[in-house]
């Protein structure tokens, strides 16, 4: 694939390089520090096809840094890093280097530059395959620049050498370089494409990350854990690193002293995957699963032998403070808490367990706008009757994982000695930002209401149904411990067996109307094998999360009712749903959405159309 293909729009890059001549300007004046001489310079590309051609002409790696001009985080490291002078230490490696600096996100191919997206400075050591060796930058909720370090910077770059250093080798014995599989602009992305870049507004990092979570949202498939909590915190597991020594642990303390971790260990490996450096490391914790995820393999290095350690995850580990990042999915509800301590709960009789918070600010808009009638110290201990979350202690996380923007609630309020209820209206934030109406965004799916299979009373599987990306798709959701079976288990089934009529659970089947013409085969999440050879037994199945997906000639003007069969089981005992029905409203979006392709893409074929059935 062609750079000029992953980085499309050439007129836009052209644009950048004007302004960059300005930069020596701005970024003096940031440093504190004089002009420095030309020859001492470090030379910065602007534009980034022209830092790979030069790193394909010198066999050199490439130090990438993506900066999002406007914002203030990072601003003095930036400036120190782009002013290194070429004499010293840093100056030397970044010598040894192809340096770029890019300023807008607008021509990046940011499926392969993926990230937590409210970092304003970051940096990717590559090749001119655009392999990525590492990654550099990362924050904490304290503050932009915690992990921001020359010295820190240094050792990167000198690992980033090494890795090419090898990489090279690699190559030269007959190794095929891996360039990026995938290509995504933020132009991709109709929300960030018509409320940013169209406008001639720069495309900024922290709007990546807003717009393209709006989209998600639109498409009902935004996850609050996985989505707005980016980033958990290490120091959450006990982990605190000497900053300026890169990976090595200043102390232990938590679960991770628990499991035996020290003070001086280096860290080299996350859940089996080589760290270089607290990007790295970062990098690999957010792609964790919440909240299902309950250990962490850890791999130190101390004093020079290789110890693995298992990590225990600790009740809210992915818990982090989102004030800074102004999600525009993130409610605003008027006001502030503290958390009662368990002593507190348990004196008032109160579930300890639970998320009972005192009222410590009040927002003045809430007084103007009429939004609640809370007091100050009055004590919220309940939230529409619920006083339980098994996710969270805090009041204020359970109202943003549970309640999108706009949502009206109920409060259980101790005040004095009286119990009292008193609504609450959520609004939405809106940080240099305007907002974006759901129904004429274009983007938005509309789902069935959802429907459950039941064992006794357990509501067990959940199902709901959309049009969207001219595809009928349907989600089935599992509780933990339960599981479904793939459309097309008997096929399978005689496939292994080398026979029909093999034993094996019912598989699912989902009945369209007559009316609904498919366009194509029916596409469904990857299935699990839970087959038993030795009693010959062939099944395969879905956990958590599964989806079904069918193309279709058009698209319906009505609403449309589908019916699904399935069985499901868990460890010792089964249930099942032979008339599940479904009343799938008409799609309203006219564009396609990019989170719905995303599952799209992620799905394989039916082996067999026997699993689906046409109704009259």
């Amino acid at each position: 694939m062609a750079c000029t293909n992953r980085f499309r729009h050439l007129e836009f890059w052209r644009t950048l390089v004007l302004g960059f001549f300005l930069l020596p300007v701005s970024l003096s004046s940031v440093a504190g520090q004089d002009q420095l001489p030309e020859g001492e310079m470090i030379h910065w590309h602007s534009y980034y096809p022209d830092a790979l051609e030069e790193a394909r002409q010198t066999g050199k790696p490439i130090f990438l840094e993506f900066r999002c001009a406007p914002c203030v985080n990072g601003r003095h490291f930036d400036a120190q890093v782009v002013y290194t002078p070429r004499s010293s230490r840093r100056g030397e490696l970044l010598s040894r280097y192809v340096c770029a600096r890019i300023t807008s996100m607008t021509g990046v191919n940011i499926a392969h530059f993926e990230r937590d997206w409210h970092n304003s400075l970051y940096y990717f050591v590559i090749n001119a395959d655009e392999e990525i060796y590492l990654r550099y930058g990362g924050r904490d909720e304290r503050a932009a620049d915690s992990y921001l370090n020359l010295k820190s910077l240094e050792l990167a770059l000198e690992a980033g050498l090494s890795e090419h250093q090898n990489r090279e080798k690699e190559k030269k014995a007959g190794r095929t370089a891996r360039p990026p599989e995938v290509t995504l602009l933020p132009s991709d992305y109709p929300l960030l494409k018509t409320n940013i870049i169209e406008t001639g507004r720069c495309t900024e990092c922290h709007l990546i990350a807003d717009y393209s979570m709006q989209e998600k949202d639109f498409a009902g498939l935004l996850d609050p854990l996985e989505d707005l909590y980016r980033s958990p915190d290490i120091k959450r597991l006990g982990l605190h690193l000497d900053v300026p020594r890169g990976l090595l642990l200043e102390s232990a303390t938590g679960v991770a002293a628990d499991a035996g971790i020290q003070a001086g260990d280096t860290i080299n490996a996350f859940n089996g995957v080589r760290v270089l450096t607290f990007g790295d490391l970062q990098y690999q914790f957010d792609q964790v699963p919440r909240p299902e995820a309950k250990t962490v393999r850890l791999s130190v290095d101390r004093d020079g032998e290789t110890k693995e350690v298992t990590i225990p995850l600790p009740f809210e580990w992915w818990k982090t403070d989102l004030e800074f990042r102004h999600w525009s999915m993130q409610p605003r509800f008027f006001f502030e808490s503290e958390s009662l301590s368990d002593k507190e709960k348990s004196d008032r009789g109160l579930p300890v367990e639970g998320f009972a918070g005192r009222v410590s600010s009040i927002d003045i808009e809430a007084v103007l706008s009429g939004y609640h009638t809370l007091e100050m110290d009055d004590i919220i201990v309940g939230i529409n009757r619920a006083r339980i979350d098994p996710l969270t202690k805090d009041l204020e996380d359970h109202l943003v994982i549970h309640y999108p923007p706009g949502s009206e609630v109920e409060l259980t309020v101790l005040r004095g000695g009286e119990t009292l209820t008193i609504p609450l209206q959520t609004q939405q934030q809106h940080f240099r930002k305007a907002p974006v109406e759901v129904e004429s965004s274009g983007v938005a799916v509309t789902w069935s209401n959802p429907e459950f299979v039941r064992r006794g009373t357990d509501k067990v599987v959940r199902y709901r149904a959309a049009f969207a990306n001219g595809h009928l798709l349907v989600e089935a959701v599992h509780e933990p411990g339960w599981h479904s079976y793939a459309m097309d288990n008997p096929a399978r089934g005689e496939e292994r067996a080398g026979r029909p009529g093999g034993d094996q659970e019912l598989p699912t089947v989902i009945s369209l109307p007559g009316s609904l013409k498919t366009g194509g085969d029916w596409i469904q999440t990857v299935p699990v094998d839970y087959s038993k050879p030795e009693i010959h037994w062939y099944t395969w199945g879905f956990e958590g999360t599964s989806w079904f997906a069918v193309p279709l000639e058009s698209l319906p003007e009505d609403a449309v009712s589908i019916q699904i069969s399935s069985q499901v089981c868990d460890a010792s005992s089964c249930a099942g749903v032979f008339d599940l029905s479904l009343s799938v409203p008409a799609p309203k979006g006219g564009q396609e959405n990019q989170f719905v392709r995303d599952v799209l893409t992620e799905l394989s074929p039916v082996l067999s159309g026997e699993a689906t059935k046409s109704r009259p």
